[in-house]
């Protein structure tokens, strides 16, 4: 996953909330500026190996936890929890390397689980996975100096998986909330109704003579 998706998806997110007028074209605009400062910094101060930082999307991902953290309930214990399960799989990883098939796959979705199980919230989950990962990136750099021949912060897949599954799950709770909204709208109007639906729509003699 080497090829920038996550970024492709905040950009044409922003334009969308920009072209609609909806209330996150702040929030997307503000990405996309800590986005572009992060590019800077990598042109300033280009990484050197083994340690490769991406400070563009680490900017992102620093921003996006900052929101979600204010918006979300809980947060010390699922922050700590999902960061020792994150610690352990990457012992794991790097002491015995492919062993499981589809290993980031499966340690990714994994991680999420953990994350949704421990805050129980949509701004929850983004904030346990996204500090998470960010604290992940410390416990690397000063725990496998010399270990690890290359380790890029953050990690492409988790960078693309994470923009792609809370996109696609606050597309789902949107659709979610529009479709209860419009339940709730029309059983309210058929309570209203009367019970002859008929007669309700004759106009009165006092309406016929107006």
């Amino acid at each position: 996953m080497d090829f920038p998706y996550g970024e492709w998806v905040i950009f044409f997110l922003a334009l969308a909330t920009w072209a609609e007028k909806r209330a996150s074209r702040r929030f997307f605009l503000m990405l996309m500026i800590v986005w572009l400062i992060g590019k800077c910094i990598e042109v300033v101060f280009p990484s050197t190996m083994p340690w490769h930082w991406h400070f563009a999307r680490l900017l992102v991902m620093l921003a996006f936890w900052g929101w979600a953290w204010q918006r979300s309930e809980r947060r010390i214990l699922p922050l700590l929890f999902t960061s020792l399960v994150l610690s352990l799989e990457t012992l794991f990883l790097v002491n015995q390397p492919g062993v499981i098939p589809y290993e980031a796959w499966v340690f990714t979705v994994v991680l999420v689980f953990v994350a949704w199980l421990t805050a129980h919230s949509y701004w929850g989950t983004a904030a346990t996975f996204t500090g998470s990962i960010l604290l992940n990136q410390l416990f690397m750099r000063f725990t496998y100096e010399g270990i690890v021949r290359r380790a890029d912060f953050p990690d492409p897949f988790i960078w693309n998986f994470g923009v792609g599954l809370f996109t696609v799950w606050a597309g789902l709770r949107l659709a979610w909330l529009y479709y209860t909204e419009k339940e709730r709208e029309t059983q309210i109007v058929e309570h209203l109704l009367p019970a002859n639906g008929g007669k309700a729509s004759e106009p009165s003699e006092e309406q016929e003579l107006l």
